[in-house]
């Protein structure tokens, strides 16, 4: 019996690994898509998109594009959390996986404006709507899945080793650009290998999705198969407006400190301040790779000092760091610059992403859990991070005061940090089938069932 139990365990294990490393290529490939538009965008698409207006205007609609990807999110999260309630994660994640990866590709084979005219902008758009709308149902779903097959007092690190998929993402994407630029040269990047980032998306979709196709369905999600609600939108609407608060004005200070330094910063640094961009994103790749073992050490953490700790912590820092990082910026010091950018998004920025996917997902019961989740973070994704390069620019306009900046996100980080400090600390707490309960609660439902 015993041996039985010992190879069973191995089985186990082997299959949640499997689970962990599919669900984190498929949300390192869903980051790798999204940062190359963000790489890119800022430095291409404004001549190939918008000739015909004003370099200033120009670049405003550039971050405009960069926002509507985020703004399409929460739809996305609706429509997939929707039938990942319904029918199952698994199935969801490899159609959102899909779904991201041709928009991509298309987006590679894009006409510019020379050729199509103002339907170049609009195909643009679309395909942006597209990436944002599978990026929706996505990023929360992996973790969600991992989360409820993770083994009941390592939630946090499990499921934070599904988050290493976002600077994995990251590293890719920055160094595959690097390598295009440093090989091709600055020129024919602009001109056309800026393409082949998009296109290399095809392998890597193909890939992701042979992974997913062997990893299994959530335990917790198929033993409630007769308890799921017809809407669930409208039980969250209905029942749990507080945890959809709370979880998107946790996510808001997440991605609006990860864009404003990644994408706002970095391309006003290179565009209008006269630093190295190669310098810059070599940065950001040092950041990303510090990133890899930060975030699970992280969700290691949380399993013993709790969620809120950590995101809190997290939260203060971040806007603390804001400031001091565009002052730097204002007096265009490079080296400096790039050093507070590795510190920000290396160690300080991952103590938030860490814990947003477990936040987020602890906050549901398991009927609602999909649904709530990918809402709760995509809206407060849309909102914090998408908007944030486009509402920085327009605060700073044309002169360069940066103060503006630190000002708006010091708000953000205020609202996200009240909204973790009234939340329930999930971290100690067991996730049965169909609620958080302790294991005092659980003992005490045994005692009653022999009596």
């Amino acid at each position: 019996m015993s041996t039985v139990a010992v190879v069973d365990e191995k089985v186990v294990r082997s299959r949640y690994r499997r689970l962990v490393i599919a669900s984190a290529f498929g949300c390192g490939l869903e980051n790798y898509d999204m940062f190359i538009y963000a790489l890119v965008a800022p430095v291409v698409f404004d001549t190939m998109f918008f000739p015909k207006v004003d370099p200033f205007i120009a670049t405003l609609l550039v971050f405009a594009t960069f926002a509507i990807g985020f703004i399409a999110r929460p739809l996305g999260s609706i429509v997939f959390g929707h039938f990942g309630d319904k029918i199952g994660r698994k199935k969801i994640l490899i159609f959102t996986l899909s779904m991201m990866g041709v928009a991509t590709m298309a987006m590679g084979l894009l006409p510019g404006y020379a050729r199509l005219g103002i339907w170049a902008t609009v195909l643009l758009l679309f395909l942006r709507i597209c990436q944002g709308f599978s990026v929706g149902g996505e990023l929360a779903g992996a973790a969600v899945l991992a989360l409820e097959n993770a083994p009941q007092k390592k939630r946090g690190f499990y499921t934070t080793c599904v988050q290493i998929g976002a600077p994995m993402g990251i590293v890719f994407a920055t160094l595959v650009i690097s390598l295009i630029t440093g090989l091709l040269g600055k020129a024919a990047f602009q001109a056309w290998a800026w393409r082949i980032p998009f296109l290399l998306s095809v392998a890597l979709v193909l890939l992701g999705l042979y992974m997913r196709s062997g990893i299994d369905e959530s335990t917790i999600f198929i033993s409630k198969s007769n308890a799921r609600v017809r809407a669930p939108i409208a039980e969250i609407f209905r029942n749990w407006k507080k945890s959809l608060i709370l979880g998107l004005l946790a996510v808001l200070s997440q991605g609006g400190f990860f864009y404003l330094i990644s994408v706002f910063a970095v391309s006003t640094a290179s565009k209008r301040m006269g630093m190295s961009l190669s310098y810059l994103t070599a940065a950001l790749l040092i950041a990303n790779c510090i990133a890899l073992f930060t975030v699970p050490f992280y969700g290691y953490i949380s399993d013993r000092l709790g969620r809120r700790p950590v995101l809190m912590t997290g939260i203060v820092l971040c806007a603390l760091s804001t400031y001091p990082i565009f002052k730097v910026l204002e007096a265009r010091n490079q080296s400096l610059l790039a050093v507070m950018i590795v510190v920000a998004l290396g160690v300080i920025q991952p103590m938030i992403l860490s814990m947003i996917p477990l936040f987020t997902s602890e906050l549901w019961p398991t009927h609602v859990r999909y649904t709530g989740a990918s809402l709760s973070s995509q809206a407060g994704a849309a909102l914090g991070g998408g908007l944030m390069p486009f509402i920085a620019a327009s605060l700073v306009g044309r002169g360069l005061n940066f103060t503006p900046i630190s000002i708006y996100y010091g708000g953000i980080a205020l609202c996200a940090f009240l909204a973790v400090l009234f939340a329930p600390e999930s971290s100690k707490l067991l996730l049965s089938a169909d609620k958080w309960t302790t294991e005092a609660d659980l003992e005490k439902a045994k005692a009653k069932g022999a009596s």
